[in-house]
């Protein structure tokens, strides 16, 4: 049955091309049979986030379009046929995105077939976090929906999806006892990185933190980093043997999104080790790799992309279980009215997770 579904209209950040978004009155999203609506209480701001808004598109976003897919929020309505469990009041957080994973295997696409999740040819994603209100799709309700218990604020639950894409990757990439892994950059991925793999793996790893920034090394030690290394003076491998007392990890993440860090990154690792290339670069983006390294080493590269429903469960229950603080990474808190001052903030990385509030007065 429908619940009470908003009328009129809404304020929402509306992506028209290269920073050009503004800030538009627009009709609250109409539900489909599956369907719920959410009322947003809060949304955040992410490097993909800042993709879009520099380069004004999304292989996901027909232009003019909805933009903004990190929230948590209160269910206010549901379309006619949606599940009942759902019920206007609930406080949830959804991901961003469903793949086709269908009941029955026949129906579903290749990767899915084979347990890829996240190489749905036919994965279904969601914009629209920068508004007052979202609609959620069925297949994510169905798959990638969860409720938050009273005690957890919604600013935290909204780093739920960058987490969950952390928690694909710790899943991919299996450590040893003894294993050194260096960590390059110390954003807020990287930040999740060390804290999601001293949860996973306690004190039987070590764990390096590499950026230029000392603030941001400090905020790594705190949160479990053996040794930080401001990467500014150069000098890496030597200044790691001392801190670590191994000059080369056995698994470096690269955690910036560039054709530079990935080629240190590649430097970096040891025999038989594994880059795990995690941050996203533009398309023609070429590394040169010295092929002879990645045979006679046996030198793994492991690209993580996007998330499973399995993976955003662990990261709610990370949140939730207060295992991974990403509390600690919010770092300006600004009303939705201020979305311009927050995309400034985002594009010169002045801040780590800006967290948007869309029912807060101008």
């Amino acid at each position: 049955m429908i619940m009470n579904v908003p009328n009129g209209t809404m304020l929402a950040a509306v992506l028209h091309g290269a920073r050009d978004v503004r800030l538009e009155e627009v009709p609250i999203p109409r539900l489909g049979p599956e369907d719920l609506l959410a009322k947003v209480k809060a949304a955040s701001l992410d490097f993909t986030d800042r993709k879009v808004y520099l380069h004004g598109y999304h292989p996901m976003i027909q232009i003019p379009g909805l933009f903004g897919h990190e929230w948590a929020g209160i269910v206010v309505a549901a379309g006619e046929r949606a599940d009942p469990r759902w019920r206007p009041g609930m406080r949830v957080v959804a991901a961003n995105s469903a793949p086709c994973n269908e009941p029955d295997p026949v129906g579903r696409c290749r990767p899915c077939q084979r347990g890829r999740l996240s190489m749905c040819e036919r994965l279904l994603y969601n914009n629209g976090a920068f508004a007052r209100y979202i609609r959620i799709p069925g297949r994510i309700v169905s798959v990638n929906l969860h409720e938050l218990p009273p005690d957890i604020p919604f600013e935290e639950a909204v780093l739920a999806e960058p987490l969950a894409c952390v928690m694909h990757a710790v899943r991919r990439v299996p450590l040893s006892n003894g294993d050194l892994v260096a960590i390059v950059g110390a954003g807020p991925i990287g930040l999740m990185f060390v804290s999601a793999l001293r949860a996973r793996y306690g004190r039987t790893i070590r764990i390096a933190s590499l950026d230029h920034h000392d603030d941001r090394l400090a905020l790594a030690e705190t949160l479990g980093a053996d040794g930080v290394l401001n990467t500014q003076s150069g000098l890496v491998r030597a200044r790691m043997k001392d801190v670590l007392g191994l000059e080369r990890p056995d698994v470096v993440v690269e955690a910036v999104g560039s054709e530079q860090a990935h080629r240190e990154a590649f430097d970096l690792l040891g025999r038989g080790g594994t880059l795990v290339s995690f941050g996203g670069v533009a398309r023609g983006t070429i590394l040169p790799l010295d092929l002879h390294r990645l045979h006679y080493e046996e030198v793994q590269i492991v690209p993580i992309y996007h998330h499973t429903p399995a993976d955003f469960a662990d990261a709610v229950r990370a949140i939730v279980s207060r295992t991974v603080p990403v509390d600690r990474l919010i770092t300006a808190r600004l009303p939705l009215s201020e979305l311009r001052t927050a995309l400034g903030m985002v594009e010169e990385r002045t801040a780590l997770r800006t967290i948007l509030f869309p029912h807060l007065p101008p």
